[in-house]
């Protein structure tokens, strides 16, 4: 059971950095230092994502990803990772897929639209937009669907996503949302 809750976080995390394709990359305006934590929660247990911008040229960002579940009473760290964020193009979320090595991430685009939301006490306009994703992760395949909603002035951009999947015959849902946002220096 554990193993495969952390199987349906994988595509939770997916979902955190498959933010949709946006002209203005949100990465651009993002400075050394900014950082975003994301609170991660579902039936089986909760985590935390956190991204930090750690090195950033006008063509590159460079973002640390650290992922913390727990599940029946077990913290678990994932090996932190980093991604690069070619800002000289539009956000793609396929390139962004930061999961744990060997797992195997599609992402398709779906639909779009706008909805003012609340997230941590902080109402935002945001413009979401919904995803058909599919994931491969220790062992075990994974198909879900991700809504994503995102905000402009937001490190990083997200502020919430809602991720359903089926796993042995059972709906799951994540609900991925923003908690802190701000700059370590």
């Amino acid at each position: 059971m554990y193993r495969s809750f952390v199987a349906v976080l994988v595509l939770a995390v997916a979902s955190v950095t498959a933010r949709g394709a946006d002209e203005e990359n949100p990465y651009k305006n993002a400075k050394v230092g900014d950082y975003a934590i994301y609170t991660l929660t579902t039936k089986g247990g909760e985590g935390t994502v956190t991204q930090t911008v750690t090195a950033k040229t006008d063509k590159e960002a460079t973002v640390k990803v650290a992922i913390v579940i727990t599940a029946n009473g077990k913290e678990m760290k994932l090996p932190e990772q980093e991604m690069k964020v070619d800002l000289t193009k539009p956000y793609d979320p396929t390139q962004g897929a930061n999961v744990p090595a060997g797992a195997e991430v599609k992402v398709e685009k779906d639909k779009e639209g706008k909805e003012k939301i609340k997230v941590a006490g902080k109402e935002y306009e945001t413009t979401w937009t919904s995803y058909k994703m599919k994931v491969k992760a220790m062992g075990i395949e994974l198909a879900g669907d991700t809504k994503v909603w995102i905000a402009k002035g937001v490190p990083m951009g997200m502020v919430k996503t809602v991720t359903t999947t089926e796993i042995f015959g059972q709906k799951t849902e994540i609900v991925t949302e923003l908690k802190e946002t701000g700059n370590k220096k």
